[in-house]
């Protein structure tokens, strides 16, 4: 059973991924919940709030896959394929929670509008693309010193490698309007990248 909060957040995602934030009115987003005013309003006080939220919940919060125990101990291979699975979980809960079975060019738009709409918006951002930096870098540093990976590599670039393959994925979604082909594509580069560099 879904939560009230939790609903008033579905249904504002699924507004803004098809009308875009500016476009989407709070007497639509009451109409679309069911919601009274005063119930609404007891959960959030504006627009923005909700998509301040929205964003932190169905974005910010998915981009880094966690494993403690990987991370701590775990081979790069162990970690890419973290990534596998965290792939299969986005798109999974995205389609979940929409309806849709691949996530078209508003995803994208409804994000660039963050930086509009949402402040602090590129610090977050840039703290989350640090955080995703940081782990890759950790992998591969500690995948050298255990003889997984070719030591004659630079780290900080390897990195840069993995997290524009993953960024990939907006192309292929974009080109193909399939998610299931797009991960495979981003499967298959992780898997040859890896190839390239094992022992």
């Amino acid at each position: 059973m879904i939560d009230t909060r939790e609903h008033i957040l579905r249904t504002a995602f699924k507004l803004f991924l098809k009308k875009s934030f500016k476009a989407v009115t709070m007497s639509e987003l009451e109409k679309e919940t069911g919601l009274t005013k005063g119930a609404f309003y007891h959960y959030f006080k504006n627009k923005e709030e909700i998509y301040i939220e929205v964003i932190n919940k169905y974005y910010l919060t998915n981009k880094v896959p966690h494993n403690e125990e990987i991370e701590k101990n775990g081979t790069l291979l162990e970690y890419i394929h973290l990534h596998f699975s965290h792939l299969d979980m986005i798109t999974s809960k995205l389609k979940e929670i929409t309806g849709v079975d691949c996530p078209d060019s508003s995803s994208v738009s409804l994000i660039m509008e963050a930086k509009e709409y949402y402040p602090g918006f590129k610090e977050k951002l840039k703290d989350t693309n640090n955080e995703i930096y940081d782990t890759w870098e950790k992998m591969i540093t500690r995948a050298k010193e255990n003889n997984e990976i070719i030591n004659d590599i630079e780290s900080d670039i390897l990195s840069e490698n993995f997290i524009a393959i993953g960024l990939s994925i907006f192309r292929y979604i974009l080109a193909s309007r399939s998610s299931e082909y797009a991960i495979s594509m981003i499967k298959l580069q992780y898997n040859q990248l890896y190839k390239l560099i094992k022992r």
